[in-house]
């Protein structure tokens, strides 16, 4: 009954919001060319694929965490002067039917303006850590010391905090988190997308205190 009941609790969107709000506390979508820090490029997070198939064909198509970071740094790339953009998403089990996790990401956000020749994909990173090494590497390879972030609110602190252990510093612009549009009587309403989300921001305290230990922050 009790697991019940924590289950009832942690399914409403309020509840997953509450729980969200240290994670986020701060960070706010960038406004101005000023506000980016003279940003020489946008690295954007891999929020995951659906991938579906059948004995003829497959589909490969992006979760709405992908979506919502593909349409921040489509409006983050309008703001600044022709950045490149860096995707970055790897599989931690690679199969040749598919394509890189994150080149699906890329692909959204081609074709919402932003040039092919203008986008980078990192198909290696497979986590937090590894985005923040791999790209690190890619930038200083390039001569850019500038960035902005985009990820998802509850994951920006993780992942400031890994860039910066790399002696990057980026410009933090969150996407719309998932539960934005949850408002009213709708937030007070059990729902698996908020249970979702409460499992995902647990996994961001976790990951914060694993990285901690780690010495990864």
């Amino acid at each position: 009954m009790c697991l019940l009941l924590m289950y009832a609790v942690f399914s409403l969107p309020v509840t997953a919001r509450w729980v969200a709000q240290p994670l986020e506390w701060g960070f706010h979508p960038i406004e101005s060319r000023e506000d980016a820090r003279n940003s020489q490029a946008i690295v954007v997070l891999d929020g995951g694929t659906g991938r579906f198939r059948n004995q003829t064909h497959l589909i490969e198509i992006p979760l709405d965490t992908s979506v919502l970071r593909a349409l921040e740094a489509i409006r983050v790339y309008r703001l600044l002067d022709n950045p490149l953009v860096l995707v970055s998403g790897g599989d931690e089990r690679p199969e040749q039917s598919f394509n890189p996790e994150a080149s699906v990401l890329r692909d959204q956000i081609i074709s919402g303006g932003v040039p092919a020749d203008r986008t980078i994909l990192d198909s290696n990173s497979i986590n937090t850590r590894a985005h923040a090494v791999n790209l690190v590497r890619m930038l200083k390879e390039r001569g850019i010391k500038e960035i902005v972030l985009v990820t998802t609110p509850s994951h920006m602190r993780r992942a400031i905090w890994a860039f910066q252990a790399e002696g990057v510093n980026p410009v933090p612009s969150p996407c719309k988190g998932s539960l934005d549009s949850h408002s009213g009587w709708i937030a007070w309403w059990p729902s698996t997308n908020a249970l979702e989300f409460t499992q995902a921001v647990m996994h961001e305290y976790f990951g914060i205190a694993y990285y901690f230990v780690r010495r990864h922050i």
